[in-house]
């Protein structure tokens, strides 16, 4: 008896267990066809983009084989091939080392404008940030203190990556285009804050030393005050006595 009524509920539960996937299976079923089809899209993607940074990072070794063999013109036009697909890390680097070839060719106004490139491609701001103050460099060796100067504030900004760089290049270009408050403002600002790699700080030392002691040669060149000429008073004329009459 109790065989049978175990046989019973088991049956039971087998005709529950069919009513429930007759009813919910399509959706069960779609579920885990729409979960490995995601899967599968995702380990394609990965795949994907493993093989494309392969081929990229042997395009990259190519091109800088090209330099290191002195087809510089070559390696040039195959780095900024690299740069028009590849990703942006890729593709901003690459930038990056044809603007040290345009640079090391002579061609420095080309090497801004590819760093410049390269600021703009990078996705990463430490990365944009130092194609941005690499081209400032450039800038400052070429003698265009202005232009370093209108491009360095926001490189300047507190806990930036390159922020004491940027001042002490700020510093240098105001003091050689004549604004030595400004110079003044970031070698004593590097010189006093701690933090500051110790190569910048004793540099930001030297400058201010410097600016003291031509503040004093200056001091001493100066000419003497000329006193102005004064007007001789009148000499009223002697009384003349006159004898007393008696």
């Amino acid at each position: 008896m109790v065989d049978f009524i175990n046989e019973v509920e088991e049956e039971l539960r087998k005709d529950e267990y069919n009513r429930l996937l007759r009813r919910y299976g399509p959706f069960l079923l779609a579920i885990i066809v729409g979960i490995v089809a995601y899967t599968g899209f995702l380990e394609y993607q990965k795949y994907s983009k493993d093989k494309a940074a392969r081929a990229t990072s042997a395009s990259y070794v190519a091109a800088s084989d090209e330099a290191a063999a002195g087809n510089v013109d070559q390696s040039i036009s195959d780095f900024l091939a690299i740069a028009d697909k590849a990703p942006a890390g890729y593709a901003g680097l690459s930038l990056v080392r044809a603007a040290s070839l345009k640079l090391e060719a002579g061609d420095s106004a080309e090497a801004i404008r590819l760093l410049d490139r390269a600021a703009s491609t990078f996705d990463t701001p430490r990365h944009t940030q130092l194609a941005q103050i690499k081209a400032a460099y450039i800038l400052a060796n070429d003698g265009a203190y202005s232009d370093v100067i209108n491009r360095l504030g926001p490189l300047m900004e507190k806990d930036a990556p390159y922020e004491f760089l940027a001042r002490e290049l700020m510093g240098f270009a105001a003091l050689k285009s004549g604004d030595e408050t400004l110079a003044r403002e970031q070698f004593g600002y590097l010189e006093s804050i701690p933090g500051v790699p110790a190569t910048i700080k004793e540099r930001a030392k030297q400058n201010l030393s410097l600016m003291r002691t031509a503040d004093a040669a200056a001091a001493m060149q100066a000419p003497e005050p000329v006193a102005p000429e004064t007007t001789p008073s009148e000499t009223p004329p002697a009384q003349i006595e006159t004898p007393n009459e008696n």
